[in-house]
């Protein structure tokens, strides 16, 4: 069995999440992000039925719905939950997207994801709030301390590309957030790339809290990224319930991407733990 912990299937809103912001530069083509696969059709049509047919032929089971708000990246949480209610059995988790822009607002609207619509957390991206804010600022405390209030799960996205720089995604910052929140779930999503060494020693250090996990995602599994073969160890060695499996569709496919990922070399028992057991233990899908 495989849960794919972190998507966003083309459905209403959800075909947004990758809307280029309003004059930006052209994708560079020779990025590993924007290169090295072909577009599957549920992408080209922005199709959920071509998706579910992506999911089934990748033997993908579940998949883990996840929210963002941030600047004009907007999904609206009604459509996630509309998705979630519909197909119960295929997307039994969903994250609500919160904009953290406005503190008093992003409490309310957790309250409104957790308690009336019943999602299982929150996924934040502070370094795309207008204005941008790092994750250890604390103007971002009271969202963290409802969603712990919730027993929500916090998708706290930290990479390269969330932030002016790349230090909105420094580590150390992250384990401010899990010392300050002990009884908070964390979920580093792109596991703070490219400061790979760094989380992995932040999550070594958080062994007595126990609170942190990571969704390396295609930081990892793209051919040719730094630090993709640190994670293997890691997980091969002394994290292996830490670490989630995600392709973050829409950025790269489902098949593909399960297929990079599998072509590292697990230890027995390892790759069950990341692409199913991780994600089923801590949303209580047993």
């Amino acid at each position: 069995m495989i849960i794919d912990a972190r998507m966003r299937p083309p459905f209403k809103s959800l075909t947004q999440v990758l809307a280029p912001e309003p004059g930006a530069r052209p994708s560079v083509k020779r990025s590993p992000l924007v290169s090295g696969y072909d577009r599957t059709p549920s992408m080209t049509q922005k199709s959920l039925e071509l998706f579910m047919d992506e999911m089934d032929a990748a033997g993908v089971e579940k998949g883990i719905l996840v929210g963002r708000q941030a600047g004009h990246r907007i999904i609206e949480n009604d459509d996630i939950a509309e998705l979630r209610d519909r197909y119960p059995d295929r997307f039994p988790v969903a994250l609500a997207g919160i904009n953290g822009a406005d503190v008093l607002a992003g409490v309310d609207e957790i309250d409104r994801a957790l308690t009336d619509m019943h999602f299982n957390g929150i996924a934040v991206d502070p370094g795309w709030w207008v204005p941008p804010r790092y994750v250890d600022d604390p103007a971002n405390f009271p969202l963290y301390q409802r969603c712990a209030e919730h027993g929500g799960v916090l998708y706290l996205t930290c990479s390269l590309m969330q932030g002016p720089d790349i230090s909105y995604a420094e580590p150390y910052r992250i384990q401010r957030v899990a010392n300050a929140f002990p009884d908070l779930r964390i979920v580093v999503v792109h596991a703070a790339f490219p400061h790979t060494s760094e989380m992995i020693g932040v999550m070594i250090a958080n062994a007595p809290l126990a609170n942190i996990w990571v969704i390396p995602d295609f930081f990892q599994f793209i051919p040719g990224f730094p630090g993709a073969q640190d994670w293997v160890n890691a997980a091969n060695h002394f994290l292996s319930d830490r670490i989630l499996y995600a392709s973050s569709y829409p950025v790269r496919p489902i098949g593909q991407s399960l297929d990079e990922f599998k072509r590292f070399s697990y230890s027995p028992g390892v790759l069950d733990d990341l692409l199913y057991q991780n994600a089923a233990t801590l949303f209580g899908l047993r």
